[in-house]
């Protein structure tokens, strides 16, 4: 599923139409940022990051003719642009006498562990609001039921009607992408592991 409009004219950005490209830029530079800061946790590493990636995407403008969708080959570009500093951040680290390696989880493994987390995030900001509050107190504030009741003065049968509610809503957006990441990388202990708030 695309989350961004995709309107942009790939015949004329491929040809070297650089007020498509512009608008190209425009439109997709604060969004790739934003995704990139994400998995590497800095702003200026996103920055140069995004900014190499529309600089190879300017350079091999003539691929973009055969795209069936320009939304996924701009973000897979910057999840792979994202791994691969990732690992090269780590290779450095290793000459590091602080240097301590990833035991549990491969560099492919925690980033998708962090696109699943965005994914949740995305779906509970869908939420109604209401649902939305009491799910956010109940996972991240860790409020017992009757507390978030007591708040909101609202039954408590309430509140576990939302929960639930909540919980079937997000289930049903990462349940299948789980299962196929799983099953894919051996990785189930760690998948139920790191995802508590499917629980």
């Amino acid at each position: 599923m695309d989350y961004y409009a995709e309107h942009i004219d790939l015949e004329r950005l491929a040809l070297g139409d650089t007020k498509v490209f512009r608008q190209f830029f425009l439109e997709y530079y604060p969004k790739v940022k934003a995704f990139i800061v994400y998995f590497v946790k800095s702003e200026a590493v996103a920055e140069d990051l995004s900014q190499d990636i529309f600089e190879h995407i300017w350079r091999h403008k003539d691929f973009l003719t055969n795209l069936k969708s320009l939304n996924a080959y701009v973000f897979r570009m910057a999840k792979n642009f994202s791994i691969n500093y990732l690992n090269h951040k780590i290779i450095e680290e290793k000459h590091c006498e602080s240097y301590a390696p990833l035991e549990e989880y491969s560099i492919e493994e925690e980033l998708y562990v962090k696109e699943l987390e965005l994914l949740i995030q995305l779906t509970v900001e869908k939420m109604p609001k209401q649902r939305r509050l009491i799910f956010e107190m109940s996972r991240i504030k860790n409020l017992k039921n009757a507390e978030i009741a007591e708040k909101l003065n609202i039954s408590k049968s309430t509140v576990e009607n939302h929960l639930n509610l909540a919980l079937k809503q997000i289930r049903e957006v990462t349940s299948l992408s789980i299962l196929f990441f799983c099953k894919k990388n051996q990785f189930s202990i760690g998948c139920k592991g790191r995802f508590n708030c499917l629980s």
